[in-house]
């Protein structure tokens, strides 16, 4: 049991927006809880039953009309029911809860398997508090109701039926009568599930606006202190926490409130029971035990109507929580609408680009147009150009993150071919570099197998990691608290180097660290690039010179393309940034070992 604990594998079951489709995804969770529910609810009568048997036991040895054993018979027959229905109810309890939890985890298994599916149009309007609220919040919404309408239907369906029948047993005529206001009170109840659902969806959006705050304001606590807006940020807390007390009231004053009637509808006809009842004992139809056994069970029996409505107010509330889950769970990845995939072709370039057009999703302007290009096997190729001329969207069109027009092909195949596993033969780098709050292991080798020492040493971290607390073994915190902004820097190129990729996506590698180190690491690279392809997109230039062609970008197009040398040699954009930033790096610069083989007129500032 142990063991299959430890290699379970939670996702949701084949019809994943069914919520019976997760009940019902462990048979034997469920019907081990279902056989301990019906044994419970079933054998629970007996023990009334016995417990009257008992007292009037009692009665006839203490007038001497019955011998001693009769009592203890009795007495050991009521014992032993109420040990056999607690036992069953003992297992009951246990499998229900496993069987919860279980559920659980595929809930929010499946909701992150679809917030990683999601396409980044989707994830680009996707907050991060409300997903929370969705995976926390939402499912254990739907879970307490579960668990509460699967154990009611055990605990008050199937009791209050055994209590019926075996009230009908004594008296079918008191039974009939005094039952009539049960079904009154459920109506009642289901009367209120409109107002009920539109409450519970408003609290739960409510939450979700919380978390949604809570979540900005930890991102952004040191903003906000620098502008000095704490008690502004209260004061727009204290009045989100306000509305949502306001609406949690009035959905638990409809859920709870109305309780105390339901139980004083339900209840009313124990005054039948009581009149009629005591007439049976009076003219001698009854004894007192028999009259203890059926007042017990009819009681019983009209007390779980209460739970009976809370079941159905539970359920109510909610479903605006199941709704929410499922409206994520419904999310499907994007599929391009191009030809059919191509095989892999063994002579192809490693990546082939052909009137690529690239518009952001949140964006209305098209941010590349007809962009083409070739890169070889062991190639490192610049992408550079002026603010705004495409660089980085040119690097997100790449990485197959985002829908784009044209043909992007890896070794052959469309890139929007490459599924699961594959996708791990390109390597994306992008210019936020974010970390994880964890060690940096974990944030190099993301779980994957391959050689972290050499990913650390070509980022040029080997000798910062080795002077951390605990080496790579240093938990660096929420966003990489603990590093400088080249160290980030340089532990997200380890990350996209660290692997079997074939294609590396570079995006402003360098522009946290200065130009020894810039040179130290291209170095590195080249020494280590074997049949890998590098697109380095940088608005620095100094290493570009050790790349093998250079794209330069303008307006969504490429304008120039060709070796650092032959653009040197050219008028154009390329030629006017270097000067520009050889000039800025000034005479140290322009002495440095990238210098050295430039043509004659890159030598002189303009």
């Amino acid at each position: 049991m142990e063991e299959e604990e430890e290699g379970r594998v939670f996702a949701p079951p084949r019809q994943k927006l069914k919520l019976t489709a997760y009940v019902f995804k462990y048979p034997r969770q469920f019907w081990v809880q279902a056989l301990g529910g019906l044994i419970y609810n079933t054998v629970i009568v007996f023990g009334a039953i016995f417990l009257g048997r008992t007292i009037d036991a009692a009665n006839l040895v203490y007038q001497g009309e019955a011998q001693l054993s009769l009592f203890y018979a009795n007495l050991f027959a009521f014992l032993g029911f109420t040990v056999l229905f607690q036992l069953a109810r003992y297992f009951k309890r246990f499998y229900m809860r496993q069987l919860l939890n279980l559920m659980k985890g595929d809930m929010r298994a499946g909701l992150l398997a679809s917030l990683l599916q999601t396409p980044m149009t989707g994830l680009s309007k996707e907050k991060v508090g409300d997903m929370m609220s969705r995976m926390i919040g939402d499912v254990d919404q739907v879970g307490r109701s579960v668990q509460k309408t699967v154990t009611e239907m055990w605990d008050t369906a199937v009791l209050m039926l055994a209590y019926f029948a075996a009230c009908l047993f004594y008296s079918p005529k008191i039974t009939l009568l005094a039952a009539i206001p049960i079904p009154i009170a459920l109506l009642l109840a289901e009367l209120l599930r409109h107002r009920l659902y539109h409450l519970a969806k408003k609290a739960r959006k409510a939450a979700s606006r919380i978390n949604v705050h809570l979540q900005h304001n930890v991102s952004g606590v040191a903003l906000l202190r620098l502008f000095g807006l704490e008690e502004t940020d209260r004061n727009k807390f204290s009045r989100l926490l306000d509305k949502q007390l306001k609406l949690n009231v009035a959905a638990a004053a409809l859920q709870n409130g109305m309780l105390p009637l339901y139980i004083l509808t339900a209840c009313s006809g124990v005054v039948l029971v009581v009149g009629m009842g005591g007439a049976n004992v009076v003219g001698g139809l009854w004894s007192i035990g028999v009259f203890t056994a059926y007042l017990t069970m009819f009681m019983a029996m009209a007390a779980r109507t209460h739970k009976a409505a809370e079941v159905m107010n539970t359920w109510h509330g909610a479903k605006a929580s199941w709704e929410r889950i499922c409206e994520k769970l419904a999310v499907g990845g994007y599929e391009a609408e191009a030809t059919a995939p191509l095989p892999a072709t063994p002579n192809a370039a490693a990546l082939q680009v052909r009137s690529l057009s690239f518009t952001y999703p949140f964006g209305d302007e098209p941010c590349l147009q007809d962009v083409s290009f070739c890169a070889g096997k062991g190639e490192i190729v610049g992408v550079t150009g002026p603010v705004g001329s495409g660089k980085s969207a040119l690097a997100a069109a790449l990485s197959g993150l985002f829908p784009y027009d044209g043909e992007v092909l890896v070794g052959g195949r469309h890139l929007y071919s490459l599924k699961g596993a594959e996708r791990q033969k390109i390597a994306y780098m992008d210019a936020e570099h974010f970390i994880f709050s964890d060690d940096v292991d974990f944030n190099v080798a993301l779980g994957r197998e391959g050689d972290l020492d050499e990913a650390l040493e070509l980022a040029a971290m080997t000798e910062d990691a080795a002077g951390f607390e605990q080496g790579t073994r240093t938990r660096l915190m929420e966003r990489g608290l603990r590093l400088s902004g080249g160290q980030r820097q340089r532990v997200a190129l380890a990350r996209a180097w660290f692997g079997n990729a074939e294609i590396l996506l570079l995006d402003d590698p360098f522009s946290a660290v200065d130009v020894h180190m810039e040179r130290r690491i291209m170095e590195n690279m080249r020494k280590k690039l074997g049949g890998r392809t590098v697109l380095l997109f940088s608005h620095r230039l100094a290493a570009f010179e050790m790349t093998d062609k250079v794209l330069v970008m303008e307006r969504g197009r490429v304008a120039q393309q060709g070796t650092h040398e032959e653009l040197l040699a050219q008028d154009g954009v390329y030629r006017d940034i270097y000067l520009a930033q050889k000039f800025l790096r000034g005479k140290e610069t322009s002495r440095s070992p990238l210098m050295v083989g430039l043509p004659p007129q890159a030598a002189t500032p303009p």
